[in-house]
């Protein structure tokens, strides 16, 4: 079985609610992507909080990891914005549950805190969720709230992507729109994650718009505001058929370069502030 259907299976067969965001072929390429633009003080920090030899990407995930044992950071996530509308609201959109918490825009404006003013015991953690949430604001369904963000789509993937070229013939692969985002058209594009970062570093990471400055600012909000604008085109771009094939992955791979690309920037943006700062708590 090829590698990207055996993966796909996979998502089909587990619970909906454990289709994160990013696959951890995500995570890990918008972790890598931001590593390699830290200051020497971010760098620094992170090695410091880390420990030698660990990377942000070995972290990426980690959240995902936690996430049945702490329920109290389930929301933290995504951010439920409807998808007719542009803007976010706080008390609409991130209404905090005592069980689950608020939302990851909320979650993110703390941790810019915490990654240099938390206890010592806690900075690892805040480190960890930054590495994550970052990701998760940028992936287009975690700003969506009808059907869970996409998880309540059916969808039939039948494409041949990048990776299935030559004699290889694509198969029909049931999912969930949402676990098709996180990972099933990343692996259709790469077998391997690295090789993903190598395609961006040559590729969107040199276009006018992402050397472009201020790419990498805003407010976490705003960040949830642009996603969502992505989460529209490609939501509205899946056929009535539920059958997302090459047609599909032509007009969202565009979309699907830059949020990972935009993430890895923002991630080290992020980071860099967070440890330039000698104030508590950090403006």
């Amino acid at each position: 079985m090829r590698r990207s259907t055996f993966l796909l299976t996979l998502l089909v067969a587990a619970p909906v609610s454990q289709a994160w965001a990013w696959g951890q072929e995500g995570h890990s390429i918008i972790a890598e992507i931001a590593q390699r633009r830290l200051t020497p003080q971010a760098t620094a920090q992170v090695s410091e909080v880390l420990g030698t030899g660990h990377s942000l990407a070995s972290v990426g995930s980690w959240a995902d990891d936690v996430r049945d044992a702490r329920p109290q950071t389930y929301n933290w996530h995504f951010v439920d914005i409807p998808i007719a509308l542009n803007a976010y609201d706080v008390v609409r959109d991130c209404t905090n549950d005592p069980a689950k918490g608020d939302c990851v825009v909320a979650e993110l404006d703390r941790l810019k805190n915490d990654l240099r003013c938390a206890p010592d015991d806690l900075k690892i953690e805040a480190l960890k969720f930054a590495v994550h949430f970052v990701g998760d604001v940028h992936q287009p369904l975690h700003t969506v709230l009808e059907e869970r963000g996409g998880n309540g789509v059916q969808v039939d993937v039948f494409m041949a992507g990048l990776t299935c070229t030559g004699t290889c013939q694509p198969v029909h692969a049931h999912s969930n729109f949402h676990a098709a985002w996180d990972t099933g058209l990343i692996m259709k594009t790469v077998w391997d994650w690295g090789a993903y970062v190598d395609r961006l570093e040559t590729g969107w990471l040199t276009s006018a718009e992402a050397q472009a400055p201020g790419i990498d600012a805003g407010t976490t909000a705003d960040w949830a505001i642009e996603t969502h604008k992505a989460a529209q085109t490609v939501w509205n771009l899946v056929p009535a058929s539920k059958v997302l094939d090459d047609s599909y992955y032509t007009l969202i791979l565009p979309i699907l370069d830059r949020q990972l690309g935009v993430a890895g920037l923002r991630l080290a943006r992020f980071l860099n502030e967070a440890y330039s700062s000698n104030q508590c708590p950090v403006p």
